[in-house]
């Protein structure tokens, strides 16, 4: 029985890649929609019992989205195209607000519009400060107390399999064994019980004595709504604890944040596609919403201003 054909130059591709990149098995597999034994079987060509057309399939759409991604970038990086943080006056005022919250124990409330750079700020701590910031991003699926608790545990690598109250004080008792800031992203999501359930970890304990941490809730007006805006009696307790406030909007989007972004524009004098830009993060699109137009156009090659606005409707923006 003649054996499966294997396409060499395809494993070759594979083998190229974690060289490359220096990425595990382990984590490529599941980046290629595979399982580690099965791409360990596909690598050593012993894959006989199961599917190869399928696996080889599978890779090559992994490397055809990695090869146009890498097309995309080249366009964009052609007009210099600013990539990852930027310093614009909203992310520099969030940064400030995160370590003020660290260094001051407490809760920082931060809310604002979509897309104008409270995660950029917020993952740019992170970055920065890797061993004392903690980072979470919630959704309805984890606004519980128990969801909540074991999304800070994976964070800090303690185990989640503990009763709800003992998983609690665990988490309680690394947070505060040093000067950490806990950052809880889209905290619109958290459900009233879930933040009675954080808001005492702020205060220092009156045993040990030992201090308290700072927790900085990013997220819409409803973080706003919950801890400030309302004061109703049954959030009287967080809003004792919440130290500073802080509230942005698109329209604090500025033309120097504009021309931070887009330096390449700046340069060449393109002042109306300065205005065009500056006018989409300036709406409820915000500096998101800039970057996308910008980076579409750049794709298309043509980053003047009737390029913007070709690609600015498609992308659902309209001004």
């Amino acid at each position: 029985m003649m054996g499966k054909q294997y396409n060499a130059e395809l494993q070759a591709k594979v083998e190229a890649y974690m060289k490359e990149t220096g990425v595990s098995q382990a984590k490529l597999a599941p980046m290629m929609n595979l399982s580690g034994a099965v791409l360990s079987q596909y690598r050593r060509s012993v894959y006989d019992k199961g599917d190869v057309e399928d696996v080889e399939r599978k890779i090559r759409e992994f490397f055809q989205i990695k090869e146009e991604q890498a097309e995309n970038a080249k366009k964009t990086e052609s007009f210099n195209a600013v990539r990852g943080y930027v310093e614009t006056s909203i992310s520099e005022s969030i940064y400030k607000m995160i370590r003020y919250c660290q260094l001051e124990k407490g809760i920082v409330v931060i809310d604002g519009d979509a897309g104008i750079g409270k995660t950029k700020a917020a993952t740019k701590f992170l970055r920065d400060n890797p061993a004392t910031a903690i980072y979470i991003s919630t959704t309805p699926s984890t606004s519980s107390v128990r969801s909540l608790l074991r999304m800070i545990a994976r964070a800090l690598k303690i185990s989640e399999n503990q009763r709800t109250e003992d998983l609690s004080i665990s988490i309680r008792e690394r947070l505060r064994s040093a000067d950490n800031v806990l950052i809880i992203d889209e905290a619109q999501n958290l459900k009233f019980m879930a933040l009675e359930e954080i808001r005492g970890w702020v205060d220092e304990d009156p045993i040990t004595g030992k201090p308290g941490i700072g927790i900085a809730l990013i997220g819409n007006d409803e973080v706003y709504n919950k801890m400030l805006g309302r004061q109703e009696a049954i959030f009287s307790q967080q809003f004792n604890r919440t130290k500073l406030h802080g509230r942005y909007r698109a329209t604090n989007v500025t033309k120097e944040d504009v021309e931070k972004l887009f330096p390449s524009l700046v340069e060449k004098g393109m002042t109306p596609e300065l205005t065009y830009l500056y006018n989409v993060g300036h709406s409820k699109w915000g500096v998101r919403g800039m970057v996308n137009v910008f980076t579409a156009a750049a794709n298309n090659q043509d980053v003047s201003l009737e390029g913007l606005q070709k690609v600015t409707g498609p992308l659902g923006i309209y001004l």
